[in-house]
C-alpha cells in the first residue's frame, strides 16, 4: 500500500484513525527499508556527508503520543466554546426546522394514493418511484408513504438490486 491508496480509502472511509495508523505503518515500513539499505553496504559510493544528512533527514523517530506543551487556560477554552455554540447557531439557522414539522404523513400518503390512481386511471400496473415523485425532495416523504402502504397491502414495492430503480406494483384500489 502506498501513501495515495491510503489517501483514496480516507476519501470512501472517512475513518481517520485507520488512515492514521497505515501512515504510521508506511512510516515504520520506510524506516526498516532505509536501515536495511543502510546496513547493506550499497550506500558506499556515497559520501560520509550527504550519509549523514540521509540518517538524519530521512529516518523517522516515532513519537508514542503527544505531550502539550501546556494546557489551555480558562479564557481560551471559553473562547473555544462560544466558539462552538457560534457554529451550532449556524448550522442551526440553515436547518428549516418548519419545514419539518409543517411535514403531515397522512396528508403526504393521500397525495401518494392520488399519484397512484392516475397512473391506474390510465392502465398502468408498475410505476417507478421517480414517476411519481417531480423533485428530489419529494422522494423520502413519498418512500415513507409508500412504505406505509405496503404494510396495509395497497401497494408492493420492488427493487432487483440495491441503489436501482424502486418500482411500485399497484395492488387492490388504494
Amino acid at each position: 500500500m502506498n501513501p495515495q491508496d491510503v489517501w483514496i480509502e480516507f476519501m470512501r472511509d472517512r475513518d481517520i484513525a485507520k488512515a492514521g495508523r497505515r501512515i504510521l505503518s508506511l512510516a515504520r515500513g520506510l524506516r526498516a527499508d532505509i536501515i536495511k539499505y543502510l546496513s547493506s553496504g550499497r550506500h558506499e559510493a556515497r559520501k560520509p556527508h550527504s550519509l549523514r544528512n540521509l540518517r538524519k533527514d530521512v529516518v523517522i523517530e516515532m513519537r508514542s503520543r503527544r505531550i502539550p506543551r501546556r494546557y489551555p487556560v480558562r479564557s481560551e477554552l471559553i473562547t473555544a466554546l462560544r466558539w462552538v455554540r457560534g457554529k451550532l447557531r449556524e448550522a442551526a439557522r440553515s436547518i428549516n426546522i418548519s419545514m419539518i414539522t409543517k411535514w403531515d404523513l397522512i396528508e403526504e400518503i393521500r397525495a401518494v394514493k392520488e399519484r397512484l390512481l392516475s397512473f391506474r386511471s390510465r392502465g398502468r400496473r408498475v410505476v417507478s418511484l421517480y414517476e411519481l415523485v417531480s423533485s428530489r425532495e419529494e422522494i423520502v416523504p413519498a418512500l415513507v408513504s409508500l412504505l406505509f402502504m405496503e404494510r396495509d397491502g395497497e401497494v408492493e414495492l420492488l427493487q432487483d438490486k440495491p441503489f436501482d430503480d424502486i418500482y411500485v406494483v399497484l395492488g387492490r384500489e388504494p
